[in-house]
């Protein structure tokens, strides 16, 4: 997508500083620089490859239709709005124009920053005169990635219920797709197929340390080796979990078990 030297964001950005570029000359460009890879989707029905074009992204294909593509990418919109801004007799709009070069602002707050990014510092226009959509997009992305090479992220997943803002109101359908296209079914699996359960050996013995009271041997000194007590004597099969560094590693069909005798344990003294 964005990838030098040639990608569909470079290939855009390109056309749109075409005198004669049109949204046609751009797909067909795409065609010939891009068909021979393997993320590009032309499509099985030749008669709509004139309109369109596909990408297989990571959760599935995507088709784009090229119209208006050019247009979007110079965002002719956004200079009107700014040009009706600039002649206003609001002081405070005519200061908001001083953002009308998002990509200026973007570089120059980049070299104050000290960011560790080269490409973002050097600019990422693909040529001279105002920068697209695209320019900025770039751009933009250097700049989180920068963030995200200097921080610990953590991620929040939003899924949204319905696509009328309906409080109490779930469409399966439109859940399972969100799902789907966040990867979230994936990590599941994953999860799934390993040891989703990870506990510190402390907390271990301090919430199933009871499971062993009735042992007439006292557990070992050692921690993990006190873990190890608890789960052989329960007869948990030792496929389903492995003692690490610091923590337990259990599968569900071993955690399950373990919460379930210990409930009963509990029930019973109360």
């Amino acid at each position: 997508i964005e990838k030098p030297p040639k990608c569909v964001l470079r290939l855009l950005d390109e056309e749109c500083r075409f005198p004669r570029g049109t949204d046609q000359s751009f797909l067909e460009k795409l065609h010939h620089e891009m068909g021979s890879h393997r993320h590009f989707v032309k499509g099985e029905d030749k008669r709509k490859w004139a309109v369109q074009f596909g990408i297989q992204h990571y959760a599935g294909p995507v088709t784009y239709h090229v119209r208006n593509f050019l247009d979007k990418n110079k965002d002719v919109q956004q200079e009107i709005f700014f040009d009706f801004l600039e002649h206003s007799s609001c002081e405070f709009a005519r200061d908001i124009t001083k953002y009308r070069d998002m990509l200026t602002t973007y570089l120059e707050t980049a070299k104050k920053k000290a960011t560790k990014s080269k490409s973002l510092i050097s600019g990422t226009r693909t040529g001279k005169g105002k920068p697209t959509v695209g320019d900025t997009f770039r751009t933009q992305l250097l700049a989180l990635v920068d963030v995200l090479d200097m921080t610990t992220p953590w991620y929040v997943r939003c899924l949204k219920p319905n696509n009328d803002k309906a409080s109490m109101e779930y469409e399966d359908d439109l859940i399972i797709t969100q799902l789907r296209y966040s990867g979230m079914l994936d990590i599941v699996r994953i999860r799934k197929e390993g040891y989703p359960v990870h506990v510190p050996a402390s907390e271990f013995l301090d919430k199933y340390r009871c499971l062993a009271a009735k042992d007439p041997e006292p557990l070992p000194a050692d921690d993990k080796k006190a873990v190890a007590r608890i789960l052989r004597s329960l007869k948990l099969p030792e496929t389903e979990w492995q003692i690490g560094k610091r923590k337990i590693f259990l599968r569900n069909t071993v955690f399950d078990p373990l919460e379930t005798k210990r409930k009963q344990l509990l029930a019973e003294q109360i």
